[in-house]
Formats: C-alpha cells, structure tokens, sequence
C-alpha cells in the first residue's frame, strides 16, 4: 500500500470537525471531536481512558506549538489553534473470559474482546463506527513464593499471586485521527482500511496473602479486596493498586500507562505496519522527508 502523508489527512467521520459560524475570527480555536468507545461502564476505566487519551494528545499539541514558533521566526503562521475535546462513552459488554482471568493470554484475549464488542455496540447505538474502542481487563497471575511466606493459620505455603492488567485498543488508523496522535517523527505512514488491535500490559505488583489465600478459595480480586479492606465496590474507586499505595498511584493511573502503549500503533504508525511489511529503511524515510521539504509531490 502506498505511504501517505500525514499533511495531507482529510476530515473523515468519526473524528468530528464542527462548522465554525460566518462570524468567527480568525484567532477562534478549531475544534475537533473524537468519539471514544469503553468496553466498561466502571468511571475508574473511563477516567482512565480519558487521562491516557488527553495525554498523548497535549504531547502533540506542544510539538505543533513548538514548530509553529520556529516558522513564526521567519514569516506568519497562518494556521489556526486547534481544540480537541475527547467523547468517551462506556459500554456493559461482557469480555468473554472468567470473571476472574488469569494468566496473559486469557487476560489479554479479554481486554480485545472487551474493545470489539464496544466497537460493535457504538456502532448498533449511533449507526456509524467510533474512532477508537479500548477494553481494560484486570488478570491475576500464581508464582512460586517469594519469600516462602507461610499462612499464619496453618502450615502451609502461600504461592505468590500477582495482580495486572491488559488494554487493548480496537480501530482503524484514519487520516486525521493519525495526525491528531501521531508524533513529529511520524512523517509517513502505511494508512489501514480495516481495524486493528494496539495492545499492551501494565506493570505488576504482588498481593497481600490474604488476599491469595481467598483467591485460592475461588473470590474475586474485588471481593477479597472488600473483605480485607472492610469496603465496598473498591474495584469502581481507587482500586487494590490504590488501597496498596496509599493512593500514590491510583487505579486510574496505573491503566494510564499502558493505555499509551497501546496506543503506540497510532502515535508512531510509521514503524508499526503490518507484520508482513518489511519496514523501510532509514534512508528511504531520509529521501521522502527530504522530497516534502523540497516541495516534491
């Protein structure tokens, strides 16, 4: 397929470009929406998802912004400034795994089927297809004890149980939403007319034993968590990782993270192509961006 530029992206649905009254001036920002589809109605995902998204999105803007005052050292920009306002909309879809996955595999195969189905019911609600849809799927991982804790009560030894979880972004790379999260570097890219999976895993942190000894009697992570705690639907507010931490990092901010790694295929859509393309080399980048510049079409 042949390379496109990302200076060339058109406005296509959904990734929303109001119209802008007569009376407008030149200076008014210019506003773009972004639908958003959650595989989650929980506001800890949402809140998530918003904070990943906005993120790598004011990254971008500071770059635009940074290039706009080197060309206003040599002549007038004649761009306007840009707003873009996230529409995120949650969606009570069932992952298609165990309530409590375990291990990568189940837990990831989770989080994409989460995406999908979110995918899916945003376009039965609103007739036409989301920009991007993310799915959250927290898993839980046994090891082999760390320190051969024993459990207080009995004898026995407490494997050691990890907690993590897997984001998966569900879309298609369209021209403008590319421009709005790609970085500078990415001055080409391989455009994709069918959607495609960014996935990516956050870090882990081990579980009290109390916690592993009710897992092991067949408890949720939420509901060992409420019963150790003393609280109730912990999972929709600052989480285990939060209660852990002493809300150093929240739940939200521990999704966060990987979020954004996820959403590697779309920052630098340049380098992730299909697994079938061979990248091109450095020097074929060097000649494209050297033919932009000289006005080469």
């Amino acid at each position: 397929m042949a390379k496109t530029q990302l200076e060339s992206a058109k406005l296509e649905s959904p990734v929303k470009k109001p119209k802008a009254p007569s009376s407008s001036k030149k200076s008014s920002p210019q506003m773009m929406i972004i639908k958003i589809a959650v595989g989650s109605t929980n506001p800890c995902k949402i809140e998530a998802v918003k904070q990943a998204l906005q993120r790598v999105l004011d990254r971008k803007l500071e770059e635009e912004q940074k290039t706009k005052e080197k060309e206003a050292e040599k002549e007038e920009p004649t761009d306007k400034p840009r707003k873009v306002v996230l529409d995120v909309e949650g969606f009570g879809v069932e992952s298609g795994v165990a309530d409590q996955p375990f291990g990568d595999e189940e837990t990831r195969t989770g989080a994409k089927n989460r995406a999908k189905s979110a995918y899916e019911q945003y376009k039965l609600k609103h007739g036409s297809n989301p920009a991007l849809a993310i799915g959250l799927e927290g898993g839980l991982e046994w090891s082999s004890p760390m320190d051969e804790e024993e459990d207080e009560d009995s004898d026995e030894i407490i494997d050691t149980l990890w907690c993590m979880a897997w984001m998966a972004i569900y879309g298609k790379r369209r021209k403008l939403l590319v421009e709005l999260l790609a970085s500078e570097d990415s001055k080409f890219y391989t455009e994709k007319q069918k959607p495609t999976y960014g996935v990516a895993k956050t870090g882990m942190f081990p579980l009290p034993a109390a916690i592993a000894k009710m897992v092991q009697d067949d408890m949720e992570l939420g509901d060992a968590d409420d019963k150790l705690f003393g609280r109730v639907d912990g999972k929709k507010g600052n989480g285990t990782v939060g209660i852990l931490t002493n809300n150093a990092v929240t739940r939200a901010e521990y999704y966060e993270q990987a979020l954004i790694l996820a959403l590697v295929p779309w920052i630098r859509p340049d380098v992730y192509g299909s697994p079938l393309e061979a990248p091109p080399s450095p020097g074929f980048f060097g000649h494209l961006i050297c033919s932009s510049r000289n006005g080469s079409k």
